[in-house]
């Protein structure tokens, strides 16, 4: 159990934990101290000096965000101390005298620290004789098609720089010059094809106006926005982020606007920058045979092609989907004796079956550890956010390219053993196929047994889910595909456009012509769906309350975005209109799928193939690349 001490705050006594400065106390107890540089997440900077508190057993002024607690301190704040208040103002002063009176037009009115503090500490005007030529600063071009950076608004706190280097590692920002011409700039331009990430947090951290997104500046005002928390799902992690949408009043049109990360600050490019494949042509309705629907007929037209017993079904299901439609749909297919696939099968299911009674570690576990070993493609480029808890000495089986910022050192999977120390593995399996991913899944179980922690990771957001639910029940993705397209599979139910990463254009049109009936779920009006017999909605981000298994555990999304479609109640429906009995039918025969899914920070999988932000990122890396 934690020391305590007992301190006075503003004539108050709080027993409060030895070690936690007097800011995290304060606000812990909710004591408002103003402040600019501090974090939660980041190291003590002591830049701003905007937290001052005066501490009156030793008659000074002192900084809260780096001074720890003692017993029978006793400490005022603005509330209780005209000293603070004048030294806050002060500050506040110094700060606004160069600072642009820009509110009107910058993106962070509403929402800025500066203008907030200076709205309730003052000043109300200024104080110090300087003419408006004195007021410029020099301004540096970051040459980003999506970042932005205002010099006159930055009040050079180093949040974004601490959050790049000791959150992200991404190292893409520094700090050129002292004092007044203190600038943030990149350490590598054109911006957005360096060690960037793209994740948007310094964004988000900025205090001010200084650092903007392009992709969201001039669309809208915060205040005329509504915020909701929900979890994003385009990658195994499973880290809460907030939605900012419009509802399609007098204020904003009816669509997403922007998304941000929690004080956590778990996000990356995919859900920062990717927030506008939620915008793009979407399927909000069911539809038949080319005629809208109402959701109960949809209900009875599938369950009346599914339930004729001389027509085989399959299921290919998309690890996009929540685990109730899940379960929902493995309930149908038991109904109906068919087939149920996933593309995953192809190589993380193999791996995972290697393996043997395969549960992945939660993020927590695999924190803190003495060295990681990372195997496969890209880890940082398909789960950004698991790259931010990699804090040890990094290992690599492999090339990588944005695993680089680890500065990893070459290994082979046969000397991981010889390592000593807690050690965590965490292997890609991602278009790890055949014999290959049945020999990573036994080498990486005897490294467990001898206590190494694994991980087996895939690009594709719910495949824990997937996995958990159909081991003992999958059929071969490659087998279900030879079945149908020799025509012993009439009717196929295919969910989201998985199989889009492993299966060609050509194929999958051969097999919608072959087909009795194509039943697709998706959550736009165009791909796959465009071929369908039936097409129902399927829920994005903000619009399905449904879980989710990730490295956070089981999390819960939630449903608030106003043109969601509750695929939940849908998939429920059908499986209750069904006799609840029969068995799946299970297919075990491996055949490799013709592609591989494509590993890329800005493009790992079929929903930011939609994002026209990720999109142009994409293109502009991999045009770099080439002429690297």
């Amino acid at each position: 159990m934690a020391e305590k001490v007992r301190i006075v705050i503003d004539d108050k006594e709080y027993e409060v934990e030895k070690g936690k400065t007097i800011l995290q106390v304060a606000l812990e107890n909710g004591i408002d101290i103003p402040y600019f540089c501090y974090h939660p997440r980041l190291s003590i900077a002591g830049a701003c000096r905007m937290c001052v508190v005066y501490w009156e057993n030793i008659n000074r002024l002192v900084i809260s965000c780096n001074t720890p607690v003692q017993d029978g301190m006793i400490i005022r704040t603005h509330r209780t101390s005209k000293l603070v208040e004048e030294n806050q103002k002060y500050l506040l002063q110094a700060l606004m005298t160069r600072h642009p009176l820009d509110c009107p037009i910058c993106d962070k009115a509403g929402e800025c620290d500066l203008q907030n503090y200076g709205a309730i500490y003052g000043p109300q005007r200024q104080v110090v004789p300087i003419s408006a030529l004195d007021k410029e600063r020099e301004e540096h071009d970051w040459e980003s098609d999506f970042l932005e950076y205002y010099s006159n608004r930055c009040v050079v706190c180093y949040r974004c720089t601490r959050a790049c280097e000791e959150i992200v590692g991404a190292n893409a920002l520094y700090v050129e010059s002292r004092g007044f011409d203190s600038n943030i700039v990149p350490t590598v331009r054109p911006m957005d094809t360096s060690s960037c990430e793209m994740c948007g947090i310094c964004v988000y951290i900025c205090p001010v106006g200084a650092i903007l997104s392009k992709p969201f500046k001039f669309w809208s005002r915060s205040w005329l926005l509504k915020r909701e928390p929900t979890r994003c799902n385009l990658c195994p992690v499973g880290c809460e982020i907030q939605i900012e949408y419009g509802v399609g009043d007098w204020r904003s049109k009816r669509k997403v606007y922007r998304t941000k990360p929690t004080d956590e600050l778990n996000v990356c490019a995919k859900a920062f920058f990717g927030y506008d494949a939620l915008n793009v042509d979407r399927l909000l309705k069911p539809y038949a045979h080319r005629r809208e629907e109402s959701a109960g007929n949809t209900v009875h037209l599938i369950n009346s092609i599914l339930s004729v017993k001389e027509r085989q079904s399959a299921f290919i299901l998309s690890a996009y989907l929540p685990n109730e439609i899940i379960d929902s749909l493995i309930k149908v297919a038991r109904s109906v004796g068919a087939y149920v696939t996933v593309p995953q099968t192809a190589d993380f299911f193999k791996v995972a079956q290697a393996f043997g009674d395969y549960k992945p570690p939660s993020l927590d576990s695999i924190k803190g550890a003495d060295f990681y070993v990372l195997v496969g493609e890209d880890v940082t480029s398909i789960a950004p956010v698991l790259s931010y808890y990699i804090k040890g000495k990094v290992y690599r089986v492999g090339e990588g390219v944005r695993d680089r910022k680890f500065n990893p050192e070459p290994i082979t999977l046969d000397e991981v053993e010889r390592l000593e120390g807690k050690g965590v593995i965490i292997a890609n399996t991602t278009g790890v196929y055949g014999q290959e991913a049945e020999e990573l899944g036994a080498k990486l179980k005897k490294l467990s047994q001898k206590g190494f922690e694994v991980l087996l990771l895939h690009k594709d957001g719910n495949v824990y889910g997937l996995y958990e639910r159909l081991k003992d029940i999958y059929s071969d993705i490659g087998a279900v595909m030879e079945e149908a397209l020799s025509g012993n599979i009439q009717s196929i139910v295919v969910i989201g456009e998985d199989i889009n990463e492993y299966y060609d254009r050509e194929t999958l049109e051969d097999l919608a012509e072959r087909l009795e009936h194509l039943i697709v779920s998706s959550p736009y009006d165009f791909g796959l769906a465009l071929r369908a017999t039936i097409k129902v909605p399927m829920s994005l981000m903000g619009e399905s309350e449904g879980t989710f298994s990730t490295l956070f555990g089981e999390v819960k999304g939630r449903k608030f975005l106003p043109w969601a479609f509750d695929d939940i109640a849908f998939w429920r429906t059908l499986a209750e209109s069904l006799p609840q009995e029969g068995e799946v039918k299970i297919l075990r025969r491996y055949a490799e799928p013709p592609l591989k899914p494509e590993v890329h920070l800005y493009r790992s999988n079929w929903i930011t193939l939609r994002s026209e932000n990720l999109t142009k990122l994409y293109e502009k890396n991999t045009q770099a690349a080439k002429h690297a």
